[in-house]
Parts: C-alpha cells; structure tokens; sequence
C-alpha cells in the first residue's frame, strides 16, 4: 500500500468530507477536490475544469471540512484549481480561495493557468504547487518553463508512454511527477481540447459521432484514418481507463504519484478504484495481474483504446474486444 514511509502518494478524489474516512481506509494517501467560489460566473466558466455540480465540494464550508477530516485521517489535501485559462480579474479570487484553504490545514494546490501560477507564487500562501496536466507541457523545457512558477509536482500528461515519463522524470530528478493510473482517459488531448463538457447527462462531445471535414469543407471518406480513429472509439468506454500494468515500471521510471480519476463519481467506485490501486502499489498485484483486475473491477475485458499505456497492452487480446484498427 502506498504510504509517505514508502514514498508514494496515492491521490483519490473528493466531493464531499464524509467521503474522506472510506477513501483513507482504502489506501489513500492524499485528496484532491474543489470548489466554485461564491460569485463564480456561470456554470460553463468552471475555476476546477468541472462544470457539473457533483464534481466539487457543496461550498467553501465544505472544503473546509474536507480539509479537517483530511489532516485527521493522515491525508494531504490538494486544492483543485486547474482549469487551463480564466476570465480577466478572476484570478484574485482563485488566490484569496487558495490562502484561506491553506489557512484551513491545505497541503497543496493544483493549478494550470501561468497567470494564476505566478499570483500564487508571488501570494506566498505556503501551498504546495502542482503543475496540472491541463498545462498542456509537451518536453522536458516546457516543465522547465513552469519551474519559474515555484513548483513541487508535476501531473504527467495522458498521452506519455512509459519510456517518455523516464525521461522526463530524469530531466528533472528535484521534482515529484504523479501518473493517471486508473478510469477518465481522454481520446483528444485533454489540456488543448475546446469542447465544452457542460451537458447534463454528462454525455462528453468526444463520445458522439460528429463530421470530420478537411480544410475545404468536405466531409473526410470513410476509410480515412482520422474517421476511423474517431469511429474506433465506439468500442470502447473512456470512462473505465486504466493504467495498473504500468505500475511497476512507472516506479521504476521515478514516479511517485499515483492519482485516480472520478471527481463527480460515486463514493463507491472512488473508493473500489483506490483499494485496487493501493494492491498494485503495496505489491499484492504485480503487472501480469492487470487484465484479471480490470475485469473484475469492471466486468469487462480491457481495451486497447482505454489503456493508458498500451505499448504493455497485453499480447494476447480477448476475442470479446478486437482491436480497433482491426488487420
């Protein structure tokens, strides 16, 4: 199990303070959650790249519960404010938000927007900061870039295979890096998408057919290779992403985080997903055992699409899941 003796973190998400006792029982060693602050303009305007209302915590009364029942379960807390661009004016408010958290027993903070990473540098609130994957960093000069901004950890991007994250984690052995390792991969790359995922069912535009045009307007035919990317996806269900085969070697690359996905989820499947994860992290689970965790996790076999390493998808692919590219 990951534990701060051990060195490694293990982030789960949070919505809610009465959430925090399973989440820490289950493995965790640290939350990460938000809030919109009072006044905050319109429900698209998101200051945590979460637009519905489940995915933060219900005020700032209730941020600051979740900070104190964090620090009296051992957790770090992670204030979430990583939407990658604000409105003129807001950033103020994000950092005033950020002083009072860290007045309440906050940890860190996790941020994106250079504007808002510089006033918070400059605020001095004694927060931890860490650079969100939202900040769209692409190599190893673009985290030095950001290192101008006083950080202390780094979200890796999606996309990474595991040899790529080694190699950033060398260029830079004084940061820490953390790792999706579990559910919400993106197809596109999330930091430079612009749709907007503001629908009530909570039905994301990059799960419905669309037209691919080329530059002139005309539809792409059917067999081109972005049409048959983007159908591919059909397949497969984003939300049920997983990365528990990399675990070992992503240890071995440097990386100290672990973080799971599910801000606006069910407590229960938070809470299953932690406990699965701290398995492979504390040992009981080595890399081989992925494909049978995963299923029984999620009753279903894995996928090439929502591997979030799939140069170690495995060899032998379940006949329920052809890959998608097909011969």
């Amino acid at each position: 199990m990951a534990s701060r003796k051990s060195g490694l973190t293990l982030l789960a998400p949070v919505d809610a303070p009465d959430e925090i006792p399973a989440l820490a029982r289950a493995g965790a060693t640290a939350v990460y959650g938000g809030v919109q602050p009072a006044g905050w303009p319109g429900r698209a305007l998101s200051a945590t790249q979460r637009t519905f209302p489940s995915a933060h915590l219900q005020d700032e009364d209730a941020l600051a519960g979740a900070i104190r029942a964090a620090r009296q379960h051992g957790l770090a807390f992670h204030l979430v404010l990583n939407a990658p661009v604000y409105p003129p004016g807001r950033v103020g408010d994000l950092v005033s938000l950020a002083a009072r958290a860290a007045a309440w027993g906050a940890t860190g903070v996790i941020a994106a927007d250079l504007e808002l990473l510089r006033a918070l540098d400059r605020a001095g609130t004694g927060l931890a900061v860490t650079l969100s994957t939202l900040g769209a960093f692409l190599n190893r000069e673009a985290v030095g870039l950001y290192r101008a901004y006083g950080l202390s950890t780094v979200v890796l991007p999606r996309h990474l295979t595991v040899s790529e994250t080694a190699s950033l984690v060398a260029a830079h052995p004084d940061l820490a890096f953390e790792a999706f390792v579990l559910v919400g991969r993106c197809p596109n790359d999330e930091a430079l998408c612009t749709f907007q995922h503001t629908a009530p069912d909570k039905r994301w535009p990059c799960e419905l057919w669309y037209r691919l045009t080329a530059p002139g307007g005309e539809e792409l035919a059917p067999d081109h290779p972005f049409v048959r990317w983007h159908r591919s996806w059909e397949a497969a269900d984003r939300r049920l992403a997983c990365g528990l085969c990399a675990v070992k070697a992503l240890k071995g690359a440097g990386v100290r985080g672990f973080k799971v996905v599910g801000r606006g989820g069910p407590t229960r499947a938070k809470v299953d997903n932690v406990r699965l994860v701290a398995g492979f992290l504390g040992g009981e689970h080595g890399p081989g055992d992925g494909p049978a965790a995963y299923r029984a996790r999620f009753g279903r076999p894995c996928h090439p699409l929502t591997c979030y390493y799939p140069e170690l998808f495995p060899a032998q692919q379940d006949a329920e899941k052809p890959h998608p590219w097909g011969a």
